[in-house]
C-alpha cells in the first residue's frame, strides 16, 4: 500500500477516498474476503476491470443476480465465521502459552479494585 505524504501534512483527508478503496479491497487475514466481498457478496470492480470489460461470471439479468446474492453472502458469512473461529483459537492458545496462573491460598491478603470507591 502507498502511503502519501505531503511537507506539512494539511492536504491528508484528500487521500482518504484511495485509502479506503484500498482497503475495502484487501483480504482480511481473519475472514480471508474483503470487507466488500463481506457486505455486497462480490468483489469491487476497478477501473481496470471496466476497461477490460465485464467478468464472465457477471449474471446476465438483475433477476439473477439477486437469487445467487443472498447464497454467496452466507457462504461467504459462514467461511469467515469459520475462520474468526480459527483466528480466535489461535489467539487463545498464543495468550494461554503467555499467561500467569496466580494461585491463592485462604489467609493470603489480595488488594480487590472496586471502581465505585475511586480507588484500591
Amino acid at each position: 500500500m502507498f502511503l502519501f505524504f505531503s511537507k506539512n501534512q494539511t492536504d491528508w483527508d484528500s487521500h482518504l477516498p484511495l485509502f479506503l478503496l484500498a482497503y475495502r479491497n484487501a483480504h482480511h487475514e481473519a475472514t480471508g474476503f474483503t470487507p466488500a466481498q463481506m457486505l455486497f457478496g462480490r468483489t469491487l470492480r476497478l477501473t481496470c476491470g471496466i476497461l477490460f470489460g465485464r467478468p464472465s461470471d457477471t449474471p446476465s439479468s438483475p433477476n439473477e443476480y439477486l437469487n445467487n446474492l443472498d447464497a454467496r453472502l452466507e457462504s461467504a458469512h459462514a467461511f469467515a465465521r469459520e475462520r474468526i473461529k480459527l483466528a480466535s483459537e489461535r489467539m487463545k492458545t498464543h495468550y494461554d502459552s503467555e499467561a500467569t496462573d496466580y494461585l491463592f491460598k485462604e489467609g493470603d491478603q489480595v488488594r480487590m479494585y472496586n471502581p465505585n470507591d475511586g480507588g484500591v
